[in-house]
């Protein structure tokens, strides 16, 4: 499985479809639909979760979000609608599936809006949302030329990466270039240095082992799901404020880091905080520093 992820990260899908060829392995099988989504194969993709259902059941947060996310990028939603009510009939698995599943339909309904607005843009209404200074036209204007030709939007997009005055944005920007391997030397505008980028030779945020392996120790560690699932939200935020750098703090220290700040935002704070940190065997000074780096993060989104 590792090794499988070590291709993915390095942008070998081909070779990730060959090696997980004929295996009937759920993990396996996850990584080959992988491979095929970022080859822009989708139904490849949803093929391979129509063959294996069963197999993949075995983890159904990764197959919900996968199979309904194929199924809305290739416009199926009334496809969509039916898988999530196959889905919602299932046995009880985990309060983390039964959230997943009542936040489906919005998302469902939001990419059918999208798209179905999306269509009627033209490049000038296109220009004019990536040239708002309002954050949601901008990713609006990034989301619609996701399927058109992204160089001939390439002026303003450097323009973005340099001069859109959120961090956020021109990390979002930047992705989007990763994700179309676009192959040009350009500059960003990183928190509060100039750097040089070329996004094909840049791998995709929230594929690192650090960010997976602190994403294991929150679904290990916390026993709340909703903690859960807010602590990797901000995990999420966090690292793509900083795209393209790095996160290099160890994952047991943000992970602990994102537990007292979870249970702050959920106004239920760690009650003993000095215990806490003899519990896990945490530096305190490290820790409340990167509380409060990742709390400054959070207060410029």
């Amino acid at each position: 499985m590792d090794s499988l992820k070590t291709l993915i990260d390095q942008k070998k899908y081909d070779l990730v479809i060959k090696l997980t060829e004929g295996s009937e392995t759920a993990n396996d099988l996850f990584y080959r639909i992988s491979a095929f989504i970022y080859l822009g194969k989708y139904e490849d993709a949803l093929y391979i979760i129509q063959d294996h259902q069963k197999v993949l059941e075995t983890n159904l947060v990764s197959l919900i979000n996968a199979h309904i996310n194929l199924l809305c990028v290739l416009g199926r939603f009334d496809q969509a609608y039916t898988a999530l009510d196959y889905y919602s009939n299932l046995p009880y698995q985990s309060q983390v599936v039964e959230e997943l599943l009542r936040s489906m339909p919005e998302v469902i309904a939001l990419e059918e809006k999208k798209q179905n607005t999306v269509r009627y843009y033209d490049d000038e209404q296109i220009e004019k949302y990536l040239k708002s200074d309002k954050f949601e036209e901008v990713l609006i204007g990034l989301d619609t030329i996701r399927n058109r030709d992204i160089l001939s939007f390439l002026p303003i997009l450097q323009d973005i990466l340099l001069n859109n005055p959120r961090q956020m944005i021109r990390s979002y920007t930047l992705m989007l270039l990763v994700q179309k391997e676009v192959d040009r030397e350009l500059k960003m505008k990183s928190v509060n240095e100039i750097i040089d980028v070329n996004p094909k030779h840049l791998n995709a945020p929230f594929t690192s082992v650090l960010f997976n392996e602190t994403v294991r120790l929150i679904d290990q560690d916390f026993k709340d799901p909703s903690l859960s699932q807010s602590a990797t939200q901000l995990l999420s935020e966090y690292e793509m404020y900083l795209y393209p750098r790095s996160i290099h703090h160890a994952p047991k220290d943000l992970c602990a880091a994102l537990y007292i700040i979870s249970r702050k935002y959920a106004n239920n704070p760690v009650p003993n905080i000095k215990q806490y940190y003899d519990a896990m065997d945490l530096n305190e000074k490290t820790i409340n520093s990167l509380i409060i780096e990742i709390e400054d993060i959070l207060s410029k989104l």
